[in-house]
């Protein structure tokens, strides 16, 4: 079976030094990351070496060029597979596209062998791998339609045509059957009219040319039979048209119709589906998800780029591709099972514990879908509970800083044991975690839990009692810790709290730790000239200013 391996891409776009991406078996790649990281333009490289046109006919405009500049830029894609093979020349390792104005060049445009040798890419070794791009839009009626041979239909019945005209006695018998389909129509006196009004009329009309001209409203024509064939919907036993649809239908329809094309054409095929998640609610998101997972054990290559959870499985870690900017260039980073494991083990996770055959389960166990949005944020701000996951982001905008607007993910991760745990998840991608509890020993009596997560983060054990027993407020570039209480501390540092506390319970008839805090967070206005007010501003700049603790 072919199927793609790896894309290499580099000078393209948002894209200035080489972005790898490997591409897992039997699941699907997502690509996942905060808005105009680059996610679009990995789908683009692709569609340009192995999409509708033709790559090496087509001029990049000046935009398409890493920094806008085609005078000093170099764009290269390579595309690796498995599988592939030229008639004449055996296995194919990858095709490759370059541009570079700045050499004077002809665009370079070669399949090379596992040796380097360069084999031109002929229509039919092409045809052998193909991308089918499933745009936002959502175009399904363009896909299963003949509008250009690239269309999945078009694909699919030129592959079925050279099958079925492979046999000469087929052929004539599909001939004799499809002649007495054209004897029916003739009985229709207004077409038989319409036809014979038509060829005397051209007759007449090309009268004394060197050529003569017929017209034949056969329904076969072995050049090109597949035109006879099309796709509509039904339901219920009634064909419908592609208008009637709804755009979450098409998005399956286009899907299910790709999944059936690998499975019948043995592979060769990469669907890229652009956020599978719009016009779906969350429980078909979650459907789809499963179902585009379920897809891929039998052939179907899939690349997703989404802004949803619900299509991110951490037991598919290596399929799963963040993608960022750094400095304004589109950079990539993926982490296999074992590089998760190794991580985790450098940053005081037990080895025992964090091998690579345990390490997905242990984290896909207790992975909502709450947790896993914090891949697709700039940072991640974790906390132990809904309480404060509630009423921080609050007072965070009261002190200048709106977590929502900067793309600052606040989580619950239910609970300090679970803390240094998903510190270890984000930073592993590189992503800037601060992490927030206090020190109400409730379930953590000997300090463990509360211990692991500051030695995670990297604090020496010697700084680490003290902080464990401190009543105050602590500030610090990585942690907070808010004393022995989250209520109690704000109750301490802002007089008022308590006043707006009491009529929460009354107002709400609820004394919910969650509820109520949320209602203080929105009613209470801090000054920010006293010592509560001092360290809420504090704490929104630490978060501002927060980096990655460790590469």
């Amino acid at each position: 079976m072919v199927r793609l391996t790896e894309l290499r891409i580099k000078g393209y776009r948002s894209i200035k030094d080489e972005c790898v991406i490997s591409f897992p078996e039997d699941a699907p790649l997502v690509l996942i990351g905060e808005n105009n990281a680059g996610k679009s333009n990995v789908v683009k490289a692709l569609d340009v070496i192995l999409g509708e046109m033709w790559p090496a006919s087509r001029e990049p405009e000046d935009h398409e060029f890493w920094d806008r500049d085609p005078r000093g830029g170099r764009i290269e894609i390579e595309a690796f597979w498995d599988g592939l093979e030229c008639e004449r020349n055996g296995p194919i390792r990858s095709i490759c596209l370059i541009h570079s104005p700045t050499e004077g060049t002809e665009p370079f445009f070669k399949a090379l062998t596992p040796g380097d040798a360069q084999v031109y890419v002929s229509k039919k070794l092409r045809q052998q791998c193909q991308a089918i791009v499933v745009a936002a839009d959502r175009r399904l009626s363009y896909q299963l339609s003949y509008t250009s041979k690239w269309t999945l239909l078009s694909k699919l019945m030129r592959k079925f045509h050279d099958n079925l005209v492979s046999d000469p006695a087929r052929v004539e018998r599909l001939k004799a059957e499809f002649q007495g389909i054209t004897d029916i129509f003739q009985e229709v006196e207004e077409f038989k009219a319409f036809q014979e009004g038509l060829v005397n009329q051209l007759g007449a009309m090309l009268d004394g040319m060197s050529y003569g001209l017929s017209v034949d409203f056969s329904a076969y024509d072995p050049s090109n039979f597949f035109h006879s064939l099309r796709v509509l919907p039904n339901e219920d036993g009634d064909t419908r048209t592609f208008e009637e649809l709804g755009t979450g239908q098409e998005q399956l329809l286009a899907l299910v119709f790709a999944h059936a094309y690998a499975r019948a054409f043995y592979g060769g095929i990469v669907l890229v589906i652009e956020e599978p998640e719009a016009h779906l609610h969350p429980l078909a998101q979650l459907w789809l998800g499963r179902t585009i997972r379920e897809m891929t054990q039998d052939g179907l290559q899939v690349i997703l780029t989404t802004h949803s959870p619900a299509f991110v499985d951490i037991l598919g870690l290596e399929g799963v591709v963040l993608v960022r900017k750094v400095e304004g260039a589109t950079q990539v980073k993926r982490l296999s099972a074992a590089e998760l494991a190794a991580f985790c083990v450098a940053h005081g996770a037990e080895r025992k514990r964090a091998t690579a055959e345990r390490i997905l389960p242990f984290y896909s166990n207790s992975a909502t879908e709450e947790i896993l949005s914090g891949l697709f944020a700039r940072k991640v701000v974790l906390v132990e509970g809904q309480t404060e996951q509630l009423a921080l982001p609050v007072y965070l905008k009261k002190a200048g800083l709106d977590v929502l607007r900067w793309g600052i993910a606040v989580i619950p991760v239910m609970g300090k044991g679970n803390l240094a745990k998903w510190w270890r998840f984000f930073v592993a991608y590189g992503l800037p975690t601060y992490v927030i509890f206090d020190n109400d020993d409730a379930n953590d009596d000997d300090g463990r839990k509360r211990k692991d997560a500051l030695t995670t983060i990297g604090l020496p054990e010697e700084e680490i009692e003290p902080l464990l027993a401190s009543e105050d407020w602590t500030v610090a570039d990585f942690y907070s810790i808010f004393g022995r209480d989250f209520e109690i501390t704000l109750r301490n540092v802002f007089p008022e709290y308590e006043e707006i506390e009491a009529a929460a319970i009354a107002e709400l008839g609820s004394d919910s730790k969650p509820l109520v805090a949320k209602y203080v967070a929105d009613r209470l206005e801090p000054d920010f000239e006293t010592e509560g007010g001092r360290r809420l501003k504090l704490l929104a700049g630490k978060i501002e200013r927060l980096t990655v603790a460790v590469e």
